[in-house]
């Protein structure tokens, strides 16, 4: 089962409201954050990431802008950002792979990654869709992780096996026609 260590750090604290439904959710126990993660890892095929730890955190607007300029060179506000603790492409993945087949190695000592979120984007989103939040969230989460194992979704070959991929853990039906990818992939 996956590990997931919570970092909250907005200034509503764990409890937000949704702006859809008008209800509050809790970061922390609305979501099934493990159960998420676990679907995640089965569809892709990658039980060897099955017990490794995520941190996801939720954080303010500028907090998250600071990171994707650090790290993206983009200074704009993002949904979401993951951080994969062995590297960011797809070669780094396999230093895991080859890290866990040492016979010394513990394969429960080595973390996955952070995925970070923005809470206050995530709600602008989520009422622009017309979703209710805990579905924003989810989703956003389970699009983190998917980077964190290594997918892209900077070409629309790369992007609709992503895509699919995120529906398919979701639950929704899948129904991505081509012409949804233009050339900006």
């Amino acid at each position: 089962m996956a590990k997931i260590a919570l970092s909250i750090r907005t200034n509503s604290g764990s409890k937000i409201k949704d702006a859809q439904t008008g209800s509050k959710i809790d970061l922390e126990t609305s979501i099934p954050w493990a159960s998420l993660a676990d679907k995640v890892f089965q569809i892709t095929f990658k039980p060897y990431f099955m017990n490794q730890e995520v941190v996801l955190s939720f954080c303010e607007p500028a907090e998250i802008q600071q990171l994707n300029s650090l790290y993206r060179n983009i200074n704009q506000v993002t949904d979401v950002l993951s951080f994969n603790a062995i590297g960011n492409t797809s070669v780094d993945l396999f230093k895991f792979e080859d890290l866990v087949d040492k016979p010394d190695a513990d394969p429960e000592d080595a973390a996955l990654g952070d995925v970070i979120i923005c809470v206050q984007k995530a709600q602008l989103q989520a009422k622009e869709q017309n979703k209710t939040l805990k579905d924003e969230l989810a989703m956003l989460f389970v699009h983190g992780l998917l980077h964190l194992l290594g997918y892209d979704h900077e070409s629309r070959e790369e992007a609709i096996e992503m895509f699919k991929l995120q529906e398919l853990v979701l639950n929704h039906k899948f129904e991505v026609r081509e012409s949804q990818f233009d050339a900006s992939f």
